[in-house]
């Protein structure tokens, strides 16, 4: 999905109608699954709940009830989950049972593991042999229609044992598995039935998986402890309600699984998708920023700058293209980064952005577009970011709404970017860099 920036995360809470009568009790606490199995290597299981009727004050415990042996630690990363480590089997079935209370109300879980077989080395999944199977609790995604090509609805989602908040971020300690599929045209925003093929050159074509794009997420503490895997190969069967998904990741066979709702939120250009006239529907002077004064905005050392070809996003007759620039230490994004948005005078796939923009909200030929914020949380536009170490978090931020923005032939294969442009209260944002600029 197309420029998505941290914003705080949400914690979920699912509330429900309280009972019919005052003098009726109230049960407060509902746990999903109370028998829950975890391969031979260890693991760390989750264990869905929800809450009607929260008092304030009181919170969800937790207490080992037995088998704690097996059981390393047990986080409550966000409400409604619980996750519990298992640790490595090398003997026989074990199981352990762990009490979820809430006031005077309590649920036992039991957590079943398989006997092992002398091996006590682990890979995060549920092993069976050499394949990882994985039951997905949540499903978050955007149904994008044709935007990104005619012939066939983009359907871009996650599977997750955690889901994500309303910013459509990741929450920590989670298993994120994200799908972009290609189905044939149907205007629905509810995942089409069928079977999906890996596509290795990413033709768009109806019942595909777009191999650039999907990806394995194990999110950590932080921003630096994630880690991502691309897939290798991939095939998903959609029935009704259901999605079996398997995926080769270094060499490994991951099976995937969900039961429930299969649809999307609407992120189609009549929905806040981006692609109209003025975008943010007149709403300029809503326009935010931290800056105090002017910032000039250097790239020194270590660091990045790349194009991404965007199509027809503005739906102008004119190709899109970001341009990000960013300070990279130790691989990771800190200090100042600029997004910028750009609407050419071509059609061109292959990076042919030469010339001079104008900062504008109205998208159009040779425009690039003012920053702001759509319906989902997204960052549009041109920006200016000020991230902490490892980019996971920002100081500070500007959208540039007013000025200029020229990128030139520097020759021997570089790149000048000249951005004299301004933010809301005035402030004078400018860069004058030379160098290459790479094709993501």
């Amino acid at each position: 999905m197309k420029r998505l920036f941290t914003i705080i995360t949400l914690v979920v809470a699912v509330l429900f109608a309280s009972c019919n009568k005052e003098q009726q009790a109230v049960q407060h606490l509902f746990v999903t699954d109370t028998i829950l199995e975890a391969g031979a290597k260890g693991e760390t299981v989750t264990v869905s709940y929800n809450l009607v009727a929260s008092v304030d004050g009181e919170a969800v415990k937790t207490a080992i009830v037995s088998g704690d042996e097996m059981l390393g630690n047990i986080t409550q990363p966000a409400v409604g989950i619980i996750r519990i480590e298992v640790k490595a089997n090398s003997g026989d079935k074990r199981e352990a049972i762990v009490e979820i209370s809430y006031i005077n109300e309590t649920t036992s879980v039991i957590i079943e593991q398989a006997a092992g077989n002398g091996n006590t080395g682990g890979n995060g999944g549920n092993n069976d042999g050499e394949q990882v199977t994985f039951k997905a609790l949540c499903l978050d995604g955007y149904y994008y229609g044709q935007k990104y090509g005619e012939g066939a609805d983009r359907y871009a989602f996650f599977l997750s044992d955690q889901g994500l908040n309303n910013a459509g971020q990741a929450y920590t300690n989670g298993t994120y598995y994200y799908i972009d599929a290609f189905a044939p045209v149907t205007g629905s925003t509810t995942i089409p039935n069928g079977m999906y093929m890996f596509d290795s050159k990413n033709s768009g074509a109806p019942n595909t998986i777009n191999s650039e794009n999907s990806q394995l997420f194990l999110t950590g503490e932080s921003v630096e402890d994630t880690v991502i895997k691309y897939l290798d190969n991939a095939t998903m069967m959609v029935s009704d309600n259901k999605i079996v998904l398997e995926v080769v990741i270094d060499g490994q066979t991951h099976k995937v699984t969900y039961n429930g709702g299969l649809e999307l939120e609407d992120a189609t250009e009549d929905n806040g998708g981006g692609g109209n006239d003025d975008p943010v529907g007149g709403q300029d002077k809503e326009a935010k920023t931290t800056l105090t004064g002017d910032h000039n905005v250097a790239f020194d050392g270590e660091h990045r700058v790349k194009w991404v070809y965007e199509g027809d996003y503005w739906q102008t007759g004119y190709s899109n293209y970001t341009i990000m620039m960013m300070n990279k230490y130790n691989g990771y994004v800190y200090g100042d980064t600029l997004q910028l948005d750009i609407i050419t005078d071509n059609t061109s796939q292959d990076g042919d952005f030469y010339g001079t923009y104008e900062c504008s909200y109205t998208a159009g030929k040779g425009v690039m577009m003012a920053g702001f914020t759509n319906d989902y949380a997204m960052a549009v536009g041109s920006w200016l970011f000020d991230y902490v170490n490892g980019g996971g978090a920002y100081n500070g931020y500007a959208m540039i709404i007013d000025g200029s923005l020229t990128i030139s032939d520097a020759g021997n294969g570089n790149s000048t970017i000249v951005l004299d442009a301004y933010d809301c209260l005035g402030n004078n944002i400018t860069c004058n860099w030379t160098g290459v600029i790479e094709e993501d």
